[in-house]
């Protein structure tokens, strides 16, 4: 029998706010074991970054999602159709895709589903489909909807205390107050379902409300390539860019809460 001693232990990533790190390292040295620790700390901080989020602030990891004119516009101020007027192009629309793959859930306001009827789902890539998260404060969405085919958990997020009866298939109902700390709210019921991220792909009212209460950790802005000269102007925010990059003739930046 071969045996194998550890002289030590390298540990790359510990975030000394987190529930564990501070007792599991004093154990080992307890044991005797050498312990390095700080080995490719930024860059497992980095790829555990929705863990530690919903760790040490108690939410999910929250990224901001739109695209825009080069004007500054989300959306035109009205349109013939109930189907999206798409900004991006093809690819920054399966980039996205691909986005909402590595995500627990997507959240939209109701005035998003209302115009655009969309599905909220992964087509244009592989993975599994986000948990939907839905705002409807009166309730106005009609179910026959494609938010409600049934095919992905929904939560809807209303403050209707009238309407909560379920009948619709793996659509779950939950109440909370639109007067006040909508996001924060927000939160505190993706937590009750454990949810560990979430992308708010929203209409500029319901982006605007994550910034404006500091409740946000990324933003991805693709830049079309076309402009709207009028229309629902893009949230108003401020970040520090990470990433730039070009996709044919959109430009997506990244950016992180300073």
């Amino acid at each position: 029998m071969v045996k194998h001693q550890f002289k030590n232990v390298v540990i790359g990533c510990v975030d000394t706010n987190s529930l564990v790190a501070g007792k599991g390292i004093e154990r080992l040295r307890n044991a005797g074991i050498n312990v390095i620790i700080g080995v490719l700390e930024d860059e497992c901080k980095e790829h555990h970054k929705r863990f530690f989020t919903v760790q040490n602030k108690k939410r999910p990891y929250i990224i901001l999602k739109w695209a825009e004119t080069i004007d500054g516009f989300i959306a035109p101020l009205s349109k013939l159709e109930q189907k999206p007027i798409w900004i991006s192009n093809k690819y920054s629309q399966q980039l996205v895709h691909k986005l909402r793959s590595n995500e627990h859930a997507i959240l939209v306001g109701t005035n998003t589903v209302i115009a655009d009827n969309p599905k909220l789902n992964v087509r244009s890539w592989f993975g599994n489909n986000p948990t939907r998260i839905i705002l409807d404060k009166t309730l106005r969405i009609p179910s026959d909807f494609s938010v409600f085919d049934g095919t992905v958990k929904t939560i809807v997020l209303t403050g209707d205390d009238n309407k909560l009866e379920n009948k619709i298939e793996n659509v779950i109902f939950e109440r909370i107050d639109f007067n006040s700390n909508l996001a924060q709210q927000i939160c505190i019921v993706l937590q009750k379902h454990n949810i560990q991220s979430v992308i708010i792909e929203g209409g500029s009212q319901t982006l605007q409300t994550f910034i404006d209460e500091k409740l946000w950790d990324e933003a991805h802005v693709f830049m079309g390539g076309f402009s709207f000269e009028n229309g629902v102007k893009a949230p108003v925010f401020s970040g520090n860019v990470t990433s730039e990059k070009r996709i044919k003739n959109d430009i997506l930046k990244i950016y992180k809460n300073d």
